[in-house]
């Protein structure tokens, strides 16, 4: 009952907070169908990610989504994402310094938008439900626990048509209760002086069927380029015979 109660409080509260966010609901509206037609490369951190895969994407200007701590290797590779995403606390704390002084567009999850000033940044509303698929980012975009459903989110709604998501393994090392450095494709990406919750792996995976599910329904394709892992709601494609 508690822990009902608790979500709904907390759902309520960053719906609240979130909608107060004028103009990144402005610049939200902006990016609806704005790319319609074209396709785009989601990019995990997960420990099959090359960054002569980031190299390549790069070389041949794709449109990519990327997230998290891989903007501390923004200063030694040619790669910058079409689109960065952060909305885990302790990543955007981890990388505050890093996330307000890149120039590129940013979305960070409402939630932490008084908290940490982050200038040039477009915030999203966010509430948890696994099993919802927005269609309407100025209005919410829904929790899966991880990032990389709020970019498939986003993808849809500016209009891709086709989504390849690279170096999204779902599958992570741990240590106990704590996730490890092995489950990132550079150690660099890891804080070691801070403690990791493991992914909850089953409501991802509730999230992945969600967009799957949606993305067949509006006519999108979605594949899984990633090299292994344990991701299969989604067929595969090879990575290299994509360019």
């Amino acid at each position: 009952m508690l822990a009902w109660l608790w979500f709904k409080m907390w759902n309520a509260l960053n719906f609240v907070y979130g909608s107060m966010q004028w103009g990144s609901h402005r610049r939200l509206r902006s990016y609806k169908g704005a790319y319609k037609g074209k396709r785009c490369f989601i990019v995990g951190n997960g420990p099959s990610l090359r960054t002569d895969d980031l190299r390549l994407l790069h070389e041949r200007a794709e449109y990519t989504f990327a997230c998290n701590s891989l903007i501390k290797l923004f200063d030694e590779i040619p790669f910058r994402p079409s689109f960065y995403f952060a909305q885990d606390n302790k990543i955007i704390l981890d990388n505050k310094e890093l996330i307000n002084s890149y120039g590129g567009i940013k979305f960070i999850k409402a939630h932490y938008a008084g908290r940490y000033h982050l200038p040039g940044v477009t915030y999203y509303n966010m509430l948890l439900a696994p099993t919802r698929f927005s269609n309407n980012l100025p209005w919410v975009v829904y929790s899966g626990q991880t990032v990389v459903y709020s970019m498939i989110q986003f993808a849809v709604y500016m209009g891709f048509t086709e989504i390849y998501l690279i170096g999204v393994d779902c599958n992570y090392s741990t240590n106990n209760t704590t996730i490890t450095a092995d489950s990132y494709f550079d150690s660099r990406l890891f804080n070691h002086k801070r403690s990791y919750a493991p992914p909850e792996v089953d409501t991802n995976l509730k999230a992945y069927a969600q967009a799957f599910a949606a993305c067949n329904k509006l006519g999108v394709k979605i594949f899984n380029a990633t090299r292994g892992g344990k991701l299969e709601i989604f067929p595969r494609a090879g990575f290299d015979t994509l360019f």
